[in-house]
Parts: structure tokens; C-alpha cells; sequence
């Protein structure tokens, strides 16, 4: 690949790609990061991830103000503390899949546009400030961005897989690789669920409009099955060395792995 001049937008996906194996945002990706944003090219986070989270990584990589989280159901911007786009999951739609969630006893966590709130049920920690909740008539937000649900049993999975699946209004936006592969030994599997219209892609398509940017100067980063609709929202697909083979073979270029800082090698090769 030649080196593009043209660049006014770069997307990047976290997990897999910003980070390495150990959730890590190295000194050499920070410092790339930090030249290009110097350069006066837009550097957005395009997370699965919720609001806090997604705003922590942005910060620490030294990127843009702005950020894309929940798989694309937001467009935030951290400095002014202000939504420029959401897109969420209806109230009716999500309680009653958080009661079936309930009572199958299994856990889950709601993005709402800038906490986030788990069940009983959910085994991990979360951050100090979010919260927890029993019933979800007691969350008081009033815009769910996306739902989160977390097992460490495969059936248990495909049972509330197969119950999402009947409404309409909602998708499942990213599956835990594992679960994929019908591995059912593992001891976590996760699912993300999503307004239908909402994805990275779509998220990225509003952005490039916002700020009047041409898909043709725009470019991402990513890994994983989320990735995809963000890979056709922009003119240069950037797969990770460690990414699916779907997304390698739509791929504009395959760089290094994540571990071996492949977003820094790229733009230090073909940005700056």
C-alpha cells in the first residue's frame, strides 16, 4: 500500500486491536496516536464497549475528543459531555428480556449513555461507580444503548440466544468467539445486544456526515465479527494481524497483531 495523504478520520476498535493481550495500550501506539491527532486527522475510539470505559482507553491512547461506544450506539464527545448521536433499545423490548435474564439467574449489564448498571447475577466486578440493580423498573435512565449477557454455560446461552431471536426490533451485534466455534468447555460466554439499526458501520456513517468527511477520507481498525459494518463504512480497511478471516479477506491491508503494536506500525508507515 502506498502512503495516504487524504486521511481525515481513523476508527479503531479496542479490544484486540488498540490494546494487546494484556489490555495494554502501548508507549509506541500512545506516541502514533498523539502525532496523528497532531496532524489535524479525527482519531475515534469504535468500541463495543460502554461510555466510562471507552472514555478511559481514549484518553489513555491520547485520541480524539470523540468516541463511538455500545457497537456504534453512541457518538459522544468526552469534552463537552454532550451525546451527538444515540440510538437505543426500547423499554417494553428490554424488560422483558431482563426477566427472562432473571430468571434463568444469569447475568447481565445495561449501557445507558453514560453508566452502566448490572444484575445480581453478574459474576465479575464492576467499576465502583456503576450500579447495581434487582428489578429494571429500578433503573431510572430513560435511553438503554445496549444489553450485555454473560454465562458460563453454553446451553444457557442458546436458550436466551433463541428467545432475543423473537423480537424484532433488536440484534445480536457481537458473540464471544468461543461460542462461535461451539466450544462448550469454555468458562464465559457473552453476547451483545443492539437496537436493529444500530451497528459501527451506521455509527461511523453519521459521524463522516456530522463533520462533513468524505468516506473515501476515512479509515479503520479492527478484529472481530462486530468490526464488519465498520470495515464497509470506510474506504480503508485496516484488518489486525490476529483478526478473523472474514474480515482479512474484505481487508484493504493486513498489519501486525495486536501484540506487536500493528495499529502504530500502520500509521507510522502509511499516515505520518
Amino acid at each position: 500500500m502506498e502512503k495516504l495523504n487524504n486521511i481525515k478520520a481513523i476508527f479503531i476498535d479496542i479490544d484486540g486491536t488498540l490494546t494487546n493481550s494484556k489490555k495494554e495500550v502501548t508507549t509506541v501506539t500512545k506516541e502514533a496516536i498523539k502525532r496523528i491527532v497532531g496532524m489535524g486527522i479525527k482519531v475515534i475510539i469504535c468500541s463495543g464497549r460502554g461510555n466510562k470505559y471507552v472514555q478511559n482507553k481514549a484518553k489513555e491512547a491520547n485520541t480524539s475528543q470523540y468516541i463511538i461506544t455500545s457497537n456504534g450506539a453512541q457518538i459522544y464527545d468526552f469534552n463537552e459531555r454532550k451525546a451527538l448521536y444515540q440510538k437505543g433499545i426500547e423499554k417494553d423490548t428490554l424488560k422483558n428480556i431482563v426477566q427472562f435474564i432473571n430468571d434463568k439467574k444469569i447475568g447481565c449489564i445495561i449501557n445507558c449513555p453514560t453508566i452502566r448498571y448490572s444484575n445480581k447475577y453478574l459474576k465479575r466486578m464492576m467499576d465502583p461507580e456503576e450500579l447495581k440493580f434487582n428489578n429494571f423498573d429500578e433503573i431510572n435512565d430513560k435511553i438503554f444503548l445496549q444489553l450485555v449477557v454473560e454465562t458460563d454455560n453454553y446451553n444457557s446461552m442458546k436458550n436466551i440466544m433463541d428467545y432475543i431471536d423473537k423480537y424484532k426490533d433488536i440484534h445480536v451485534l457481537n458473540i464471544s468467539r468461543n461460542y462461535i466455534k461451539g466450544i462448550t468447555t469454555d468458562n464465559k460466554y457473552y453476547i451483545d445486544v443492539n437496537n436493529i439499526d444500530v451497528n459501527k458501520g451506521n455509527a461511523i456513517a453519521e459521524f463522516l456526515k456530522i463533520f462533513n468527511i468524505s468516506k473515501d477520507d476515512a479509515l479503520c481498525f479492527g478484529d472481530h465479527i462486530n468490526d464488519t459494518d465498520m470495515f464497509y463504512a470506510c474506504k480503508y480497511k485496516i484488518a489486525m494481524g490476529n483478526a478473523n478471516e472474514e474480515l482479512k479477506r474484505i481487508s484493504s491491508y493486513v498489519t501486525l497483531k495486536n501484540d506487536e503494536d500493528g495499529v502504530a506500525y500502520f500509521l507510522n508507515n502509511y499516515i505520518i
